[in-house]
């Protein structure tokens, strides 16, 4: 079951570069769609270090007047995380005896499904604002992948700090934690495919025609694991909430890098199409040097 796993993560990646290829060759090739193109690139390396900066720094803020520790929000969306996945650990031996007797060919069905269905949708997300020329959707979709990225490194040091055992090494207890061998909590196949779900998501304004069945998807993958009696369903939904929001954590913070033009970036950030028109207009009766820094 391990080897039918790892064959199905190897056969994904020719896949999906064989999808980015497709769409981009089909995505209008003009100099204005490289153009786009270079500039996602340059907004993901801008928004990347100012991520890495606001993460490092948060807990010197931490006191502040606009810190989310001060808002209600954050206390009631806290509660319904941690209660939701309570409840998944209630399920957990309730859920297994349904799906651990799956056919391991069956649970690979699902797997695939959704690995494919998630891969080809953050593509096709990206070749359709790259079409149209929407630098939201794209952006909305770059910061699923970033997400899924993160979201996976963070997990391997989850699965390493809480060492929780997998249902097959031990089925009688959801409670064994903290062992050397454990590796079951949270989920790694599916923490990337809830990033990548909440990506193409927001980039359709979180519309319950596109949220659900993207969401739906993903969790497919938990439960094909759950099938090959690889991961109890806390371990899922565990995996769902690390990627899901790890994505939304940089889609607000990148919201706040727009509003704060002058932080510093690799890639300063270029006007709009009316700015720069009036910058000409006014070029052509007012000549001077503006310098502005913001300490």
């Amino acid at each position: 079951m391990q080897v039918a796993s790892r064959s199905r993560e190897r056969a994904s990646a020719p896949l999906v570069a064989a999808l980015v290829m497709a769409l981009i060759s089909a995505a209008k090739p003009t100099a204005a769609a490289a153009s786009e193109v270079v500039r996602d690139v340059k907004t993901l390396i801008d928004n990347t270090q100012l991520d890495l900066v606001d993460i490092l720094t948060s807990p010197l803020h931490i006191a502040d007047e606009n810190s989310v520790f001060r808002s209600p929000t954050f206390y009631l969306v806290f509660a319904g995380v941690a209660g939701l996945w309570a409840g998944s650990f209630a399920l957990d031996q309730t859920m297994r005896s349904h799906l651990h007797n799956m056919n391991p060919s069956t649970a690979d069905l699902l797997q695939n499904i959704s690995t494919y269905s998630i891969g080809t949708g953050a593509v096709a997300t990206y070749g359709g604002g790259l079409y149209a020329a929407d630098a939201r959707l794209r952006q909305a979709d770059i910061t699923g992948g970033e997400g899924a990225v993160v979201a996976t490194l963070v997990n391997v040091g989850i699965k390493a700090a809480f060492g929780r055992l997998r249902p097959r090494q031990d089925a009688h207890d959801h409670d064994a934690w903290f062992q050397a061998s454990g590796r079951s909590f949270a989920s790694g196949d599916v923490t990337p495919l809830f990033a990548l779900a909440a990506g193409i998501s927001e980039g359709f304004d979180n519309e319950w025609y596109v949220a659900a069945p993207a969401y739906s998807l993903a969790l497919l993958d938990g439960f094909g694991r759950m099938g090959h009696d690889a991961h109890w369903f806390s371990d899922v939904v565990g995996a769902g909430l690390l990627g899901c929001g790890t994505t939304e954590l940089f889609l607000y913070l990148h919201a706040r890098h727009a509003e704060e033009p002058s932080r510093w970036r690799f890639f300063p950030l270029e006007p709009t199409a009316p700015q720069a028109e009036v910058g000409r207009t006014a070029a052509n009766s007012v000549l001077g040097i503006e310098v502005a820094y913001d300490w």
